[in-house]
């Protein structure tokens, strides 16, 4: 990986002089369609290296501050919580933080006893921030010793999808996570896009680039141009979209 150095523009591409405590670089810079790097990890169910315990699978890679903390409990508790539908969309789930593997599994034993539900994926230790570091996980600005809470989606061909930010003092929406994974999934089976407050079922934005044949096939309804530039579809009711496959049911 190679050293990066940003200059940062103003609007009328001017060099903006920046004093040298803002400067950054970075050894790498992760954006969507990236290839995310393998490496190898401690976590609470075991040892594990990221391309193989990955493979096939749409994973949710998120950090979080700490085991013991208030806001990271309610969120693992949420994923927890969603297991069967994680599983009904091919997500696993994997955290990184820098908490030992011993606390990580205690605490996680509380989330059991507090809320009744199995934190049924990895927790993995980043004892030194190393991993965090290479990610884009901890912000200085916020804090230099926890990572902030930062997701990754990455899909089955191990190419980043999504990434989300989120200041430690704010838990993650974790039917966001979900609703994100179904709506790429949704356009990679199909090619539609989605619109604002998409949900499952909802209806979808038809690119021009999509015959009508196409929209048929995946939807069992035509598109229907509402300006020069929008058109939609409305899948009819009865079909449900799940992991890959068009199902009825």
């Amino acid at each position: 990986m190679t050293i990066q150095f940003f200059t940062p523009r103003g609007p009328g591409n001017e060099v903006l002089r920046l004093p040298s405590s803002l400067r950054r670089s970075v050894k790498w810079l992760p954006q969507i369609g990236d290839t995310f790097p393998d490496f190898t990890v401690d976590t609470t169910q075991g040892p594990l290296r990221f391309w193989d315990w990955a493979e096939g699978s749409w994973v949710h890679l998120f950090s979080h501050p700490g085991a013991y903390t208030s806001v990271c409990t309610t969120e693992l508790a949420a994923l927890a919580d969603c297991s069967s539908e994680c599983q009904a969309i091919n997500l696993k789930n994997l955290a990184l933080t820098g908490a030992t593997v011993e606390d990580q599994r205690a605490w996680h034993e509380d989330i059991h006893k507090l809320f009744g539900c199995v934190v049924d994926f990895p927790g993995a230790s980043d004892l030194n921030l190393k991993l965090s570091q290479l990610f884009g996980m901890v912000h200085d600005k916020q804090e230099v010793s926890r990572p902030i809470r930062k997701s990754f989606l990455i899909d089955p061909a191990l190419q980043v999808r999504l990434i989300f930010e989120y200041p430690t003092y704010i838990g993650r929406n974790i039917d966001e996570v979900l609703r994100v994974t179904k709506a790429i999934q949704l356009h990679d089976r199909t090619g539609a896009y989605t619109p604002a407050d998409w949900d499952h079922g909802d209806l979808v934005i038809v690119p021009d680039t999509l015959p009508d044949s196409e929209v048929r096939r995946h939807f069992a309804s035509d598109s229907v141009r509402l300006t020069p530039y929008l058109r939609v579809v409305e899948p009819k009711s009865h079909l449900r979209l799940v992991s890959g496959t068009q199902k009825q049911g």
